[in-house]
C-alpha cells in the first residue's frame, strides 16, 4: 500500500544470539515510540504495516540463508524461526499466535529436511523445504492498529544449526500514522487486550 501523506516510516535493527545448538530462547527488542505516543496528551500511533527482514551480517551479502539447518544434516530434521510484533510481553513463545491479545502479526520461517541419507535409496537425493508463513494482516491500511506504548518485537529460534554461535539481526520497518487517541480508542484497546 502506498504511504499516506501523514504516515511515518520507522525503522529499527535488533540483534540476537543463536547458541551452539542453533537455538534462541524468546527475546524481545523494543521499538521506541515515545516521540509519537503519550497517553497523558492523548497521542498514539495507528500502525498500518510491519515488515521483518532477518539478516546474518557475517554471511555473504548479509542475507539470511534459505537453509537454516547445517548443510551436513543427514537425518530428517526441522529448524524454526518465529518473529512477531506485540504490545504485550509473553513469557512463552508457544503462547503467541494471531489470536493472542495485542499481537499485531506473526512471521514463521521453517526449514525441513524431508528424508535422511540412511533410509534414502541409492541415487536419490534428499530434499529441503523452506517456508515463510505470515499470519495476521501485514497491511492494516487505511485505519491501522492503535497503540499508545512502545512496540515489542519478539523472536525465537529452534535448531537453526547453520547459524550456531553467531549474532543475527532482525530489521523491522513500520508504517504508521500519528493520531489523537479518543476515549473510544482506549476502550477498544482495552477490549482487545482482554479478548482471549
Amino acid at each position: 500500500m502506498a504511504k499516506g501523506s501523514s504516515d511515518v516510516i520507522l525503522r529499527d535493527r535488533l540483534q540476537f544470539e543463536i547458541d551452539t545448538n542453533g537455538d534462541t530462547a524468546l527475546v524481545y527488542g523494543r521499538v521506541d515510540l515515545s516521540d509519537y505516543c503519550n497517553i497523558v496528551e492523548n497521542r498514539g500511533l495507528a500502525i498500518k504495516e510491519i515488515r521483518f527482514q532477518p539478516r546474518v551480517p557475517s554471511f555473504a551479502l548479509g542475507d539470511f540463508p534459505q537453509w537454516m539447518l547445517d548443510l551436513g544434516t543427514t537425518l530428517a530434521s526441522s529448524a524454526n524461526l518465529k518473529m512477531f510484533a506485540t504490545t504485550t510481553a509473553y513469557e512463552n513463545v508457544s503462547d503467541v499466535g494471531i489470536a493472542s491479545p495485542n499481537v499485531l502479526c506473526v512471521l514463521n520461517r521453517q526449514n525441513t529436511v524431508l528424508a535422511d541419507f540412511a533410509t534414502t535409496p541409492a541415487g536419490l537425493q534428499f530434499a529441503q523445504v523452506t517456508e515463510w508463513n505470515w499470519f495476521g494482516t501485514p497491511d492494516l491500511h487505511p485505519e491501522g492498529y492503535d497503540v499508545v506504548t512502545d512496540l515489542l518485537i519478539g523472536i525465537s529460534a529452534s535448531n537453526c544449526t547453520r547459524m550456531s554461535d553467531i549474532t543475527v539481526e532482525l530489521d523491522v520497518m513500520i508504517i504508521a500514522e500519528p493520531k489523537k487517541i479518543t476515549q473510544k480508542d482506549l476502550t477498544q484497546m482495552l477490549t482487545q487486550a482482554q479478548d482471549l
